[in-house]
C-alpha cells in the first residue's frame, strides 16, 4: 500500500510539472494545425446563403471624412484653426490595376444576413489586391470539424519573397480589424497611431487594449506565409449576449490580408495582385463532450490536490497501530499494541568444559 502512494506521488508530480517544461515549435505539436488533406466533394456555392464575399481596400473608405477643425488664414496672414467647420471630408482616391475587387465587396456587401450553417465542402478563388483584404465570411458548424486549406500565390512578377497573412476572426473581432483598416487609411490617424504603439502588448493585456484587434482565440493568426492547413472544432454555437440587448450571433472571417498592418511580424504589402485559393472541409464530429466536462475534470483535480496530503498522512498514522504478524514483511512503522519481543534469560545455558594446563611451579624443579 505504502509503494502505491509512491507511485501516486510520483504520477501527480510528472503531471503538474510537464506543461512547465513547454511544448514550443513544431517538432510535437502545431498551433491550431491540420495534419490531414484538405480533400473531398466540394459543392458549389450559394453566394450569401453558406458563404459571403467582401473585401477592403484601399481607394474606399466607409467614413468619407473626420471631425476635426479646418485650416484658415487671417486677414494678417495668421494660420488659424476654424472652429465652425468640424467635419473635414477625405480627399477621392483612384482605383489602381492592382485592384481587382468588384465594387459591391467593399460598398454594398452584406454583412447583417443569416448564413446557413456550414456542413459541406467548398472551394473558393479569391483576387486580393495590393494593400487590401479579402475575406470569406461562414456559419461554423459546432457538430463539425471544419479544416480550412489557405494556398497564395502572386500574380505579378515579384523578386521580393512572396508572403501574406491569414487570420481566422468572429463577426465582432472583424468590425475591429475593418475600423483600424479604415483608420489607417485616413488622414486622421490618431486611431491607427495609438494601436500602432499599443501593438506589442502582452496577451493577458489584450482585452483591456480598445484599440487593438485579435484573431478568434488569439492563436488563429498565421502570418508572413503562402500556404496554411488550421482545423478547429467550436465548443458550441458562438454568439454571446450583451448587458443591454439581445443575442448577438457571431459568424467567422477568413481573412486574406495583403496590408501591412500594426502587427509586428506581420508581412507587409507585396505590390501584387494575389490570387488566394481557399478549401473548407468538414467532417462530422462523431463524439462530442459536453461543455461542463472541463469544469469538472478540474474541479476534480483541485479537490484530489488538497485532500490527497490528508489522505496520505493518515494512512501513515494508521501505520502504527496496525497489528503486523510478519507474514507481509517488516512493517514500516513499528507496531505500538505488540508486546515487545525479548529474549529469555531463565532457560540455562551449559557452557562447554575447558581443559586448562597444569601450572607448575619452579620451586618444584628445584
Amino acid at each position: 500500500m505504502v509503494e502505491m502512494s509512491k507511485k501516486t506521488v510520483i504520477f501527480l508530480i510528472m503531471v503538474f510539472t510537464l506543461p512547465m517544461f513547454g511544448i514550443h515549435g513544431n517538432h510535437f505539436v502545431k498551433n491550431a494545425s491540420a495534419a490531414d488533406a484538405c480533400s473531398g466533394d466540394i459543392e458549389p456555392i450559394l453566394w450569401n446563403e453558406t458563404v459571403g464575399r467582401s473585401a477592403l481596400v484601399p481607394h474606399y473608405n466607409y467614413y468619407s471624412g473626420y471631425f476635426g477643425f479646418g485650416e484658415y488664414y487671417d486677414e494678417d496672414d495668421r494660420k488659424g484653426r476654424d472652429h465652425e467647420k468640424d467635419w473635414i471630408f477625405e480627399p477621392t482616391r483612384e482605383k489602381t490595376e492592382l485592384n481587382p475587387e468588384e465594387e459591391w465587396m467593399y460598398v454594398a456587401w452584406d454583412r447583417n444576413s443569416r448564413l446557413d450553417t456550414l456542413t459541406s465542402n467548398h472551394h473558393s478563388t479569391m483576387l486580393v489586391g495590393n494593400d487590401s483584404i479579402g475575406a470569406l465570411r461562414v456559419n461554423l458548424s459546432a457538430q463539425h470539424r471544419t479544416t480550412v486549406c489557405v494556398t497564395v500565390q502572386a500574380l505579378n512578377e515579384t523578386n521580393d519573397d512572396f508572403s501574406v497573412d491569414v487570420y481566422l476572426m468572429t463577426s465582432s473581432e472583424y468590425e475591429r480589424y475593418t475600423e483600424l483598416y479604415y483608420s489607417s487609411h485616413s488622414e486622421n490617424s490618431f486611431y491607427n497611431d495609438l494601436s500602432e504603439a499599443l501593438s506589442d502588448i502582452s496577451p493577458e493585456w489584450r482585452s483591456l487594449d480598445f484599440t487593438g484587434w485579435r484573431s478568434y482565440r488569439d492563436a488563429h493568426q498565421y502570418e508572413s506565409i503562402n500556404e496554411i492547413n488550421f482545423a478547429l472544432n467550436l465548443d458550441g454555437p458562438e454568439s454571446y449576449t450583451p448587458i443591454f440587448g439581445e443575442e448577438m450571433w457571431q459568424d467567422f472571417y477568413i481573412v486574406i490580408d495583403t496590408w501591412d498592418n500594426n502587427h509586428d511580424n506581420d508581412a507587409t504589402a507585396p505590390g501584387v495582385v494575389t490570387a488566394a485559393d481557399v478549401t473548407i472541409i468538414t467532417t462530422e464530429r462523431s463524439f462530442i463532450l459536453p461543455n461542463y466536462t472541463v469544469a469538472i475534470i478540474f474541479l476534480m483535480m483541485i479537490i484530489g490536490m488538497v485532500i490527497f496530503p490528508f489522505i496520505l498522512n493518515a494512512r501513515y498514522m494508521k501505520a502504527g497501530l496496525d497489528t503486523n504478524d510478519g507474514s507481509t514483511g517488516p512493517g514500516l512503522v513499528p507496531s505500538l499494541e505488540v508486546d515487545a519481543e525479548l529474549p529469555d534469560h531463565s532457560i540455562d545455558q551449559t557452557l562447554d568444559a575447558k581443559d586448562y594446563p597444569d601450572i607448575v611451579s619452579n620451586d618444584a624443579g628445584d
